[in-house]
């Protein structure tokens, strides 16, 4: 986070510190908020940023207007793991900026995380959460020794779902070009999931301060969900005796090694470089069987392989000069080059390749005229893809943004945000590939479609003062050209497929507040937001509203710390698709002695049953979709975090930039 990162230095902090800007806010993290901490992702719940969304479940991190949020470590871009992984002791400040620069695409806000760095030592740290009630579970480890100029570290993290009653409800209409019509009903039986995820890096770093920096990483991704069984009976209204029984299975596994180069170097007259080059492979193994039993007897039987194979390469180079009057330019370029194999075998095969190279290059200057700051920045998107054996495509793309704040005073500011992004399909969107779903649905991706135009205007309105910080935003997206999912029909069958459709818009209206610490050991937070969508399509027109809330506190006493969550979140609307917002809920109580934070959480504990609702409009193949997990309705479990470390610090460069390949391409 190049852009806002700032020489502050490392300041002890006894209560919780900020600093707000119009274009960002600085938190220092007071020694509570820090012990109360079990790693750097759980620290921002501490902190109740604006606007911010975090999962205690999954540790994900996102905003409430549903916008991705690029985390960053001492400026450099960084994964969820990467930030799991730090020591809470570690964190001098976080910075927190909305509408970045052109360097994060559409990324909503960024957080970086200022962290130290030790000379000699190092640390070593532990946290996790285990069900008491199911299998579920989140486990990190990691590590990090020091050596003058040489640092090697590692984190490894695994989630376990292990979910003993599972099941839903589906209604479906559907309506065939003749105009006759097929009501069914699916009912599910309670069914175990079990997944495990996991992840892990090593890294080794070298860097003389001031100078330059060489960061190398191996690492991987793995995902494995070896057997979901779904059984249940199919019932019609216009067939009333011919009941079915309904059994799906699925074994989906992934992996993903990468390897990660990076070196930056200062350069005379205030200038900066950096060039960043990663490699990623994605192995993916997924078996799928759908079968509909009359009295016994098959009606349908279909089977599904797919082994796939994806390669990537991403090179990046980024250029900074500074200027004395405080302005700044940056420039940057990044290309992602792809190819894609994937083989379909079973009831339908299919033999499929694909290759993608995507080049964006961006040129953007910061300054400032008086109490308004500007920024101003203009980008370039190549997009070109082909499916072997059909005619590939080309698309180029301006993307500018503009960016302005004003202060009024120490407490008031507006700023006003100006954005339009390049979105592209991805590869399982583009791959000419069928996959049965069950007697009457299929799915087939669409090698036709072409990038879309992403428009985002935002105004904000901000008043800090003391222990008080409360916003008023209004936001409006438009999406020209929009990808979005197709149903069509096709000899009696109804094909589930994605085109671009005519636009997509929403608008919302939200306000936000916190307030705290209040006596030193109390802070609060909500937000409200009214949300509204239009999407028109190629055969459809929909509009839907929906309003959102969310109320947190939490308080820090010596050792004790206890906090509440309730969140009522806004449907999520596109395309046809409507699913409804969810209603999530977490008490959490932990006591910390020395280095080790002990604590209880519960999930949703006014809830008997944990369900989400989803619906489909269209009008040929229209449903009502009821998905509950029982394990996730008052659910206990226990935290634990352990952390040491040993050494000193010293000022360390800032790795700029972290590329990522996470698109296997496989339907």
């Amino acid at each position: 986070m190049a852009d806002a990162s700032q020489e502050l230095g490392e300041v002890t902090v006894t209560a919780s510190s900020r600093v707000s800007r119009a274009d960002q806010k600085l938190i220092f993290p007071s020694k509570k908020q820090i012990s109360a901490s079990n790693n750097g992702v759980d620290m921002l719940r501490h902190l109740m940023l604006p606007r911010l969304r975090v999962n205690s479940m999954d540790g994900s991190v996102g905003m409430t207007d549903g916008s991705s949020v690029q985390l960053c470590i001492n400026g450099r871009k960084a994964t969820k793991e990467e930030v799991t992984a730090l020591l809470p002791e570690e964190v001098i400040r976080v910075e927190f900026q909305e509408d970045p620069g052109l360097r994060y695409g559409d990324a909503g806000a960024v957080i970086n995380y200022i962290v130290r760095r030790y000379e000699v030592g190092g640390s070593f740290g532990y946290n996790g959460m285990q069900s008491l009630k199911s299998g579920f579970g989140n486990h990190n480890l990691t590590g990090k020794v020091n050596f003058k100029q040489s640092e090697i570290s590692f984190y490894y993290g695994n989630r376990l779902q292990y979910f003993n009653e599972i099941w839903f409800d589906k209604n479906e209409t559907f309506t065939f070009e003749d105009g006759s019509q097929y009501h069914r009903s699916q009912y599910a039986e309670a069914n175990k999931k079990k997944n495990l995820q996991q992840w892990g890096a090593v890294t080794y770093n070298l860097q003389e301060t001031d100078k330059y920096m060489l960061n190398a990483t191996v690492g991987f991704s793995h995902y494995n969900d070896p057997d979901l069984r779904m059984k249940g009976k199919l019932y019609t209204e216009e067939f009333p005796n011919s009941v079915t029984d309904r059994e799906e299975w699925n074994h989906d596994r992934n992996l993903s090694p990468y390897l990660d180069l990076y070196f930056q170097k200062n350069l005379k007259h205030k200038q900066f470089l950096a060039l960043n080059v990663v490699g990623t492979y994605i192995n993916t193994k997924n078996r799928s069987s759908y079968t509909e039993l009359l009295s016994g007897e098959p009606v349908v039987d279909y089977y599904s392989g797919i082994r796939g194979k994806k390669y990537s390469l991403i090179g990046e180079g980024i250029y900074e000069k500074a200027f004395k009057d405080g302005g700044k330019l940056s420039a940057g370029v990044r290309h992602t080059q792809g190819y894609t194999d994937n083989d379909y075998n079973g009831t339908l095969q299919y033999s499929s390749q694909m290759k993608q190279a995507d080049t964006y290059a961006y040129a953007q200057y910061n300054g400032k005229w008086g109490k308004l700051g500007y920024r101003l920045g203009m980008g370039v998107t190549r997009s070109w893809f082909q499916q072997i054996g059909q005619e590939d495509y080309e698309t180029y793309s301006l993307n500018p943004r503009l960016n302005l704040t004003y202060a009024f005073n120490d407490q008031w500011s507006i700023s006003l945000n100006g954005n339009v992004n390049t979105m592209n399909p991805s590869l399982s969107q583009l791959s000419a590939v069928e996959q049965l779903t069950d007697s009457l649905q299929s799915e087939r991706g669409n090698p036709n479609l072409k990038p879309y135009s992403y428009y985002r205007s935002t105004f904000r309105l901000n008043y800090s003062k003391g222990k008080w910080d409360i916003g008023l935003r209004n936001q409006y997206n438009y999406r020209d050209k929009a990808i979005m999912p197709h149903i069509y029909r096709e000899d009696d069958r109804f094909v589930h497929s994605y085109a671009n459709h005519s636009s997509f818009q929403d608008w919302t209206v939200g306000l936000d507040g916190r307030v705290g610490m209040l006596w030193n050991v109390l802070q609060l937070s909500g937000s409200i937001e009214s949300r509204k969508y239009w999407s028109n399509g190629i055969d459809f027109r929909h509009t839907q509203h929906s309003i959102g809330w969310d109320v947190a506190a939490t308080f820090m006493y010596k050792n004790f710390t206890a906090s509440v969550e309730f969140q009522h979140n806004s449907d999520y609307f596109f395309g046809e698709v409507l699913a409804t917002g969810e209603e999530a809920h977490a008490i959490d109580l932990q006591y910390r002695w020395k280095r080790l934070n002990v604590g209880l959480r519960m999930f949703n504990p006014f809830q008997k049953d944990y369900k989400r609702n989803e619906e489909d409009w269209n009008k040929y193949a229209g449903y009502s979709y009821q998905y509950h997990i029982d394990d996730v309705a008052r659910m206990i479990c226990v935290t634990l975090s352990w952390n040491i470390n040993f050494g000193r610090d010293y000022k360390s460069n800032n790795k700029k930039m972290q590329n990522s390949d996470t698109d296997a391409g496989v339907l």
